[in-house]
């Protein structure tokens, strides 16, 4: 009972690691999007941006004043000692409704930079995550094979015994091993980098290990490819970030032309009065009360419609750019369709391959039992089909990130 502990005990202590850091791809993603240090300085960026709006769209300061005569003004009441005055300017009608319009709209482009950048975020974690899948297979796939060649080697050892096998065979076969286990040392250090890009995207230590648990097939492209062009047109951010710098433009404009309207001004006096000694008028000393009424004219129209072409120029600008981003998307999508028709091809010639260096190391290997023949061959093959597993499983990974980058273009 006591030992059947001690398996189960050593069994879980093994597999705590694996249980511990064998996230699945979509919680990767999930973490990513929650922890990512330049998400949440661009989700504080959208915020700060919202905020400007309160700091528009709101009456101009109120002006008070105090002034006092240093010669009093004699009046028919008495002197006129202090002068309190307050003044309030008006924008034109629809002024302050159209600074809060342009506020909220400049903060639009920064929602479409946050969801581009969770595009990006997500690719670039599929893409550490299958680099990091393909290390993990070709270190199985060379595993394996080095115990094919100390079968092999095995082999060569009992041929030697029986007086039909060379030295040289069981030496030919320990070179070809230890070559496979130095590059298991290279893969093992390879898987480094994309693991600390990985982490660097968690915003964990870029030490912390992964162990993949995915069983990746070829991947299927369910995607269209007039549909994809149709989306990246309509929905994709970039070109609606620079759509949204045309309608800011077109916003400063409408603006622009309130701020060249005049403005109108209201204000009050209020005149303190000493009563007067030497005569007592009606309302002796009563103070007096002021209201005034003005206009802001703006006399020179140049700078503002220096504004007005800038503006313009910022939306033709803006035009040209979410055109060219269109473009480039679209051949992007094109170049990923290309590239992946060539990985079906080259998918479809490593597996045809594979299948045919399997029957021919049979009959080697059987031919080698007999009567000790064609090593050399035997050794040949064997390392062609570590060749031709890797590249058939290149083909594999590829095809996952070539969907992974047509993904970017459908969320």
């Amino acid at each position: 009972m006591k030992s059947i502990f001690k398996i189960y005990w050593i069994v879980i202590n093994c597999l705590s690691p694996l249980l511990l850091f064998a996230q699945p791809l979509p919680e990767l993603i999930r973490q990513v999007e929650a922890n990512n240090l330049a998400l949440k300085g661009l989700d504080r960026a959208y915020e700060a941006a919202f905020e400007k709006a309160p700091q528009v769209g709101i009456l101009p300061n109120l002006e008070v004043e105090v002034g006092g005569f240093l010669s009093p003004v004699e009046t028919r009441l008495g002197a006129q000692r202090l002068r309190l005055s307050t003044t309030q300017s008006f924008p034109w009608f629809g002024t302050l409704k159209a600074e809060k319009d342009v506020a909220n709209a400049e903060a639009q482009p920064i929602y479409e930079e946050i969801t581009n950048r969770k595009l990006e975020l997500t690719y670039e974690v599929k893409k550490t995550y299958y680099q990091l899948y393909g290390i993990s297979e070709t270190k199985k796939i060379i595993a394996r094979n080095v115990r094919i060649l100390e079968a092999l080697r095995t082999l060569a050892l009992s041929k030697i015994e029986s007086g039909r096998g060379s030295t040289a065979d069981v030496l030919k076969a320990d070179l070809r091993i230890q070559e496979l286990e130095q590059q298991l040392v290279i893969l093992d250090n390879q898987a480094l980098a994309p693991a600390a890009d990985l982490n660097q995207l968690l915003n964990r230590p870029l030490d912390s290990p992964f162990y993949i648990s995915d069983q990746l097939d070829f991947a299927q492209i369910p995607f269209n490819k007039a549909t994809l062009f149709e989306r990246v047109t309509k929905d994709h951010p970039l070109p609606k970030a620079f759509a949204l710098e045309q309608e800011i433009a077109r916003k400063r404009i409408a603006l622009n032309q309130l701020l060249a309207k005049p403005q109108l001004k209201v204000g009050i006096d209020y005149l303190t009065v000493d009563a007067r000694e030497d005569a007592f008028p009606l309302n002796n000393g009563r103070d007096a009360l002021q209201i005034r009424a003005g206009i802001k004219i703006p006399l020179s129209k140049s700078s503002y419609k220096a504004k007005e072409r800038e503006e313009n120029f910022r939306m033709e600008a803006s035009n040209h750019r979410r055109l060219d981003i269109i473009n480039r998307l679209k051949a992007d999508i094109e170049k990923a369709f290309i590239n992946y028709e060539t990985a079906v091809l080259h998918y479809q010639l490593y597996r045809n391959q594979i299948n045919t260096m399997n029957a021919a190391i049979q009959v080697l290997q059987s031919s080698y039992s007999i009567d000790g023949r064609d090593f050399d061959e035997l050794l040949r093959l064997e390392m062609n089909l570590v060749e031709y597993d890797i590249k058939t499983l290149n083909t594999i990974v590829e095809s996952h990130l070539i969907k992974a980058k047509l993904e970017m273009f459908t969320n």
